[in-house]
């Protein structure tokens, strides 16, 4: 009778095991995905299959998630009520007017002169669509249609919890909610900001969509000193680093490295040198200026100099100005800068004097200001450089 029992749970162990093997992809993040579709139905942003089910755990096809990605917009009703027309064949009446205003307004391209596509939507396509909607283009050389991952998740639309491998509804969720926080191409607007001037939503709407996903930012560490930076750097709980040291810079000397993860943000009016070898795999924020005195911008400056290396792998920024044109600033004076990730100069400019700045292979700048190499300093290009053309 043990014996029988003991067989019993050992085969109620096994089924279990496999049954929770077989549990979809998006069930590890539904509770997200849920709280996170809510939140942008809430919002008028998106809709299920009912009033009741988001149908999360479905693949999107790839007219569900242009109409998705217009509701995203807040441009539904802009697309039910305008007249749009589309050269593609294979689009259900239904949809002729979502599919028009995605074409006409540049958010999709079809996959032919002729066919829209029928099959289902994967992560390339949605994050292209996001990416598109937010300013930046495949076409003009910002990121590649079949490969957005890098500049989706450089720009904040790409969470670690998205699958891209199966991507589901549940995914389209998580993505477009990301989106409304993410910066538009032209400049510190924010898509939320954007749709709440529209009057798509209200701010209080967005407050309590905000407070029912119930998401904390990550607690950002000041930093004042080269020791400090290197110590936040080492504490994997730490994910946000400023550098808040108006009057003395923060020297880099020496080896160090910014995780995968991590963001490190040159607050307005610091100054950060990188003096020794700094690898940046996660996040570089120098800010654009908010205030203006008779003797004082307070822009950020990153300078890589007196013999120093900044081998990026992640993501540099150099952040639009509320005052004028004084945004972050990036030099390069007797360092070296190679590029094996994302530069977006939207930031006052970056110049390379008696330097070099090499753009590898697979590498992209994004020069939406100011390049300039002066005097002694080189700037390659190997990778894509789109925007502004480099002055020399």
């Amino acid at each position: 009778m043990k014996k029988t029992v003991k067989g019993i749970l050992s085969l109620m162990l096994a089924f279990t095991l496999v049954f929770a093997m077989l549990i979809p992809a998006y069930a590890a993040s539904s509770t997200e995905a849920e709280t996170k579709a809510a939140a942008l139905k809430q919002l008028g942003l998106f809709k299920g299959v009912s009033d009741t089910d988001f149908a999360l755990d479905q693949a999107p096809t790839r007219t569900e998630a242009l109409v998705m990605l217009i509701r995203t917009l807040g441009k539904e009703a802009e697309a039910l009520g305008g007249n749009w027309s589309h050269p593609f064949t294979d689009v259900d009446s239904w949809a002729d007017k979502y599919v028009g205003y995605g074409y006409e307004k540049g958010l999709t391209k079809g996959v032919s002169a002729m066919q829209f596509g029928t099959g289902n939507a994967d992560s390339d396509m949605y994050l292209t669509f996001i990416l598109r909607a937010l300013g930046y283009s495949d076409t003009a050389g910002d990121f590649a249609w079949n490969a957005p991952d890098a500049l989706a998740k450089a720009v904040g639309i790409l969470p670690d919890s998205v699958n891209t491998s199966e991507f589901l509804r549940a995914d389209v969720a998580i993505v477009s909610w990301a989106a409304l926080e993410a910066d538009l191409k032209s400049g510190m607007q924010r898509l939320a900001k954007k749709l709440i001037e529209e009057k798509v939503f209200t701010e209080d709407a967005y407050a309590q969509a905000i407070a029912l996903v119930g998401e904390e930012e990550p607690a950002a560490v000041s930093v004042s000193s080269f020791e400090a930076l290197k110590s936040a750097l080492i504490d994997s709980s730490v994910k946000v680093i400023t550098i808040d040291s108006i009057g003395t810079p923060v020297v880099v000397t020496g080896e160090v490295t910014i995780p995968v993860g991590v963001t490190v943000t040159v607050n307005r009016g610091n100054d950060f040198y990188i003096e020794g070898t700094l690898t940046n795999n996660g996040t570089i924020n120098v800010m654009g200026a908010d205030s203006i005195s008779t003797d004082f911008i307070n822009y950020s400056v990153m300078s890589v100099q007196t013999g120093g290396t900044l081998n990026n792998k992640g993501s540099v920024f150099l952040k639009y100005g509320f005052i004028n044109t004084h945004g972050g600033m990036a030099v390069v004076i007797n360092g070296t800068f190679n590029n094996d990730g994302l530069v977006i100069v939207d930031g006052f400019f970056l110049r390379v004097d008696e330097g070099s700045f090499v753009n590898n292979t697979g590498a992209v700048v994004i020069n939406n200001t100011n390049i300039f190499a002066e005097c002694k300093g080189t700037f390659t290009n190997n990778g894509t450089l789109s925007g502004a053309a480099v002055q020399k």
